[in-house]
């Protein structure tokens, strides 16, 4: 393996470099498997103890070193109609006998879609991006310049999403994950001790569903951000978005059947659209994600400079 022309052999575990800064820099190859692999005890051989310790430190620190950066669509500010869609369903859970009171809303501000998800690896002088090196094992710097420039410049906006309004028995020439748009126009996704409520659109052009979104996920390739859903070339992830809330707990196959039904039948009988323009994106820096006010940083698209964007990586909010 080499990194900046110089090599880097193994056996055993057993790593050996002349230069401790390149030592640290191969830690951004590894999976952090290998990292505590290495942190449980197997050898990394450097000329002194000391220079040992300080490679045992920073591969501790690279271990948390991702920092949770996205591209966001509505954080915050939302058409009128987008916010009394998002209030009525949020109202349907929090009545819902089924559920007695274990429906938590989101705050209608931290209510958001995401457009692609731009986590990276500090390393050195440049962010790498962690799901290309998740997904494809492929270490890249993220050209700060690039996507600011496109975002700003050159991106093709506004897009059309539509939610609700799609019928059972019409072909829309499109599947959601094998699934037809009118069964993923609401979903209640199981997670760890509870259950996200999840509204879906797409992007939506001459009364029919398009693949806009799926398109300009693919397009910031080329600034070397992958979006999490494409790890292989053929992906394709054309779904648009907002988690509405939490519901503690997991439901049972009927209680979700019965929940998801009633909000799908209610969102095929009243379709909105809602456009995304440039005024509604921003990059958040956040800590957990449900992009929580209090510990989000947020800076809008249209103003963010691109050290602003690489900032977001090496400050805490």
């Amino acid at each position: 393996m080499s990194i900046g022309g110089k090599c880097f052999t193994g056996d055993r575990n057993l790593f050996l470099a002349e230069d401790i800064g390149e030592l640290v820099a191969l830690l951004v190859y590894l999976t952090k498997g290998q990292i505590i692999q290495i942190l449980l005890g197997k050898a990394i051989a450097v000329k002194t103890r000391n220079k040992c310790q300080i490679i045992m430190d920073k591969a501790s620190k690279a271990m948390n070193n991702s920092t949770n950066v996205s591209l966001v669509a509505f954080y915050g500010d939302k058409p009128h109609e987008m916010q009394d869609l998002i209030a009525k369903l949020q109202t349907q859970l929090a009545n819902h006998q089924l559920l007695q009171n274990k429906f938590v809303p989101y705050q209608m501000a931290q209510v958001h879609g995401t457009i692609i998800g731009c986590e990276g690896l500090r390393a050195n002088e440049s962010v790498i991006s962690q799901w290309f090196k998740a997904s494809r094992q492929e270490v890249r710097a993220i050209n700060f310049s690039g996507v600011v420039n496109y975002l700003q410049q050159q991106i093709e906006l506004p897009i059309m999403i539509r939610f609700g309004g799609y019928q059972r028995d019409r072909d829309y020439n499109f599947l959601s994950r094998n699934q037809h748009p009118g069964d993923r126009s609401f979903v209640l996704q199981s997670a760890d001790k509870q259950t996200i409520p999840v509204l879906i659109g797409w992007s939506w052009q001459d009364s029919a569903i398009t693949l806009a979104i799926d398109r300009h996920r693919y397009s910031f390739q080329q600034f070397n951000l992958l979006h999490k859903y494409h790890a292989t070339p053929e992906a394709v992830d054309n779904d648009f978005y907002l988690r509405l809330g939490t519901i503690s707990g997991q439901l049972t196959a009927t209680e979700t059947d019965v929940i998801a039904t009633e909000i799908r039948n209610l969102l095929a009988a009243s379709p909105i659209d809602i456009s995304i323009g440039l005024n509604n994106l921003a990059f958040v820096q956040y800590q957990d994600l449900q992009l929580t006010p209090a510990t989000t940083k947020v800076i809008p698209v249209g103003s963010i400079t691109p050290s602003q964007l690489e900032q977001l990586y090496v400050e805490n909010v």
